[in-house]
């Protein structure tokens, strides 16, 4: 198989396009009579509920694939830069996998510079690092385990150079994970408030509606708590998950925190690391596709 590039460390097991259903009101008829009371002839008027971005209303997400590709679509078109961080630890706070991301893209993801650190358990107690850059025209990657470092120039089977954008093997607007997280509980929106002059909303989870989104090597996912704050267009700047679960039988806590910054203003620059991997990377390393 063709060497993926960014580490899928964790990811969502599902992908869901649910929503959380509400209902405007009962479907009852008056019942007719026979005095000479008049008659309601018309059926009530549903209230009214607020639409604050695509897939959300007053009432909570009501679409989480909207939302979902609502939020991607804001991201496909501008520079962001891209944080995030998880962990899944043992009550007596070892890890078994606890890492972050940072990146920095260019619109439509032509340049990017993402790098990737991980450790704990899972790695063997042991910590990794992976670098990637590219100019929109080649990929450079950086791998360190250890103090060790490799350098690497992917290619196909066909000895041809692998494109940026397919060199992403993880979509770093993340809005698969939206769908999963946010159709998968019922949410209620709970207030806003302003960051740099935009109005984002809160939307916070409720209730657990389905427990298979969130089983990745654990079970039993429960004491869930999901906060996501999403302006008018759809974008959720940044959204907190934690729970607990149960990994062969042992509660651990699992958390991720992702955050959207510098729309419009991320800039993409050559690496540090840039004259050692070309040094080190004269002849491509073909990879399975």
């Amino acid at each position: 198989m063709r060497k993926a590039i960014l580490v899928g460390l964790f990811a969502a097991a599902l992908v869901l396009a649910g929503c959380n259903g509400f209902a405007l009101g009962g479907d009852e008829t008056p019942a007719r009579t026979v005095t000479p009371a008049a008659v309601p002839t018309d059926e009530p008027t549903p209230t009214a509920v607020s639409r604050l971005a695509p897939g959300l209303t007053g009432q909570g997400v009501t679409d989480a694939f909207a939302l979902g590709e609502a939020h991607a679509s804001v991201l496909d078109d501008t520079s962001y830069s891209l944080h995030e961080e998880f962990a899944v630890e043992y009550a007596n706070g070892t890890a078994y996998n606890r890492g972050s991301t940072d990146a920095r893209l260019a619109a439509n993801d032509s340049r990017y510079y993402v790098r990737q650190n991980a450790s704990g358990l899972l790695f063997g107690g042991g910590a990794f690092t992976r670098k990637i850059w590219s100019n929109g025209e080649r990929v450079l990657v950086a791998d360190t385990t250890n103090n060790n470092t490799s350098y690497d120039s992917p290619s196909s089977v066909e000895g041809e150079p692998v494109r940026p954008r397919e060199a992403l093997s993880l979509d770093p607007t993340k809005r698969q994970q939206l769908y999963a997280y946010l159709g998968s509980v019922e949410t209620r929106v709970t207030g806003t408030e302003t960051r740099n002059g935009t109005t984002l909303h809160r939307v916070e989870s409720t209730t657990v509606t389905n427990p298979a989104a969130f089983e990745i090597q654990w079970m039993n996912p429960r004491d869930l708590s999901l906060v996501a704050f999403v302006d008018s267009r759809g974008l959720v700047h940044e959204y907190r998950l934690n729970y607990t679960a149960s990994l062969d039988g042992t509660p651990v806590d699992v958390r991720r925190h992702v955050r959207y910054t510098n729309l419009g203003n991320t800039t993409v620059e050559r690496p540090s690391w840039y004259d050692a991997a070309i040094a080190n990377v004269s002849t491509p390393t073909t990879t399975a596709g």
